[in-house]
């Protein structure tokens, strides 16, 4: 897996078969508790009709393997609300059942494991969370005015168990399923941010976050606080020549490579971000004085030009050019990243592959 893969690549959850997993297991082993209730209880329907549950699940465990898990996932939430149902019936409200039909609906517009992507996902939403309600109402109706059969109702001190057991067992689901997709979204938000800030192909902060950071050091310097803003272009030379000569994956190829070297060269002395196209702008450390951040170029243009690039399974030697400039009193960023772009524009001028960080060049 490429680095942008893993950094942007991350799959929703309803995509993995290892979530369904988890589910179908837990409620495979729920059933087998109640098979024992049921039997135990002396509630022969129930026995059977839960014998057709751990049925499903085991026949859900395979269909995970193919490519229909969000089926899977609407045939375990009507399991769940159908045995609900059916087990309040004949085991009487007070033992409890009713609280899955409770926490059904939250399930559903909480639980990332159906996701509501299209029209039709959105009926069944409604339609389903609409049955929910309607049966919880029905149910307790039916209760108070004596309508539900009372001949497998077990004795009130199991019930009195089974009430506690279902509303304990029905509200840490809930529970769970909140705290875990609290924690998605987190994730989730935090990748929408990394995608916001960052360029897809390098990893790299892109030009707006770099003008944002720049803009931050600026205030900072006005504020009068120790330090020096220090600001690179870096550009690639010949790229367009590689583009038309290996094509434009082994461009990519490329640019991904030297974002690493960046992050290896530059850690704890500069940030570089892509400004545009071949184009690359670096920020030093504020404890860097300028001529410290000169050498750190100095360095890194020789550690790329150094460098055997293998891109579309050819090695090829790659050089940059760097124009550097920093902060005096009175300047604007935008004074500083146009001085370092003209220094930029007098190192491609005058042969390429060097740094040029005053009038005349010091690295020569």
């Amino acid at each position: 897996m490429s680095f942008m893969d893993s950094f942007y690549g991350e799959k929703n959850l309803y995509e993995i078969s290892h979530g369904y997993v988890v589910l179908i297991i837990f409620y495979f082993c729920i059933h087998i508790l109640l098979e024992a209730v049921y039997i135990g209880c002396g509630c022969t329907p129930m026995a059977y009709i839960n014998i057709i549950s751990i049925l499903i699940y085991i026949g859900l465990y395979f269909l995970n393997k193919t490519e229909h898990k969000i089926i899977v996932a609407w045939c375990i939430l009507w399991d769940i609300f159908m045995h609900a149902v059916v087990a309040t019936v004949f085991m009487g409200y007070n033992s409890g059942y009713f609280f899955w039909i409770i926490s059904l609906f939250s399930m559903l517009f909480v639980s990332f494991y159906v996701p509501i992507t299209n029209a039709f996902a959105k009926g069944m939403a409604v339609v389903y969370g609409t049955l929910t309600i309607v049966a919880f109402v029905a149910l307790k109706y039916l209760a108070d005015y004596g309508y539900l059969p009372d001949k497998y109702v077990p004795s009130p001190g199991v019930s009195g168990v089974l009430f506690v057991a279902n509303a304990i067992i029905a509200s840490s689901i809930v529970v769970i399923q909140l705290i875990v997709y609290s924690h998605h979204m987190n994730r989730y938000n935090a990748t929408l941010k990394r995608m916001n800030d960052t360029d897809y192909l390098t990893g790299l902060y892109n030009r707006k976050s770099m003008i944002a950071l720049f803009n931050k050091e600026v205030d900072r310097m006005d504020k009068g606080e120790s330090g020096d803003i220090s600001i690179a272009i870096l550009d690639i030379d010949f790229f367009k020549k590689i583009n038309d000569t290996y094509g434009h994956n082994a461009g990519d190829e490329i640019l991904i490579d030297l974002a690493g070297i960046f992050r290896s060269e530059g850690e704890g002395k500069y940030t570089v971000g892509r400004w545009g196209g071949e184009e690359f702008v670096i920020l030093g450390s504020y404890e860097l004085s300028y001529d410290d951040f000169c050498k750190e170029l100095e360095n890194l243009n020789k550690k790329i030009a150094g460098t055997g690039f293998i891109a579309d399974n050819n090695e090829l030697t790659v050089t940059v050019s760097i124009g550097a400039a920093h902060y005096e009193s009175g300047m604007t960023i935008v004074d500083i990243v146009k001085r370092a772009d003209d220094r930029l524009y007098e190192a491609k001028e005058t042969g390429r592959n060097k740094v040029i960080t005053r009038r005349e060049n010091l690295l020569d």
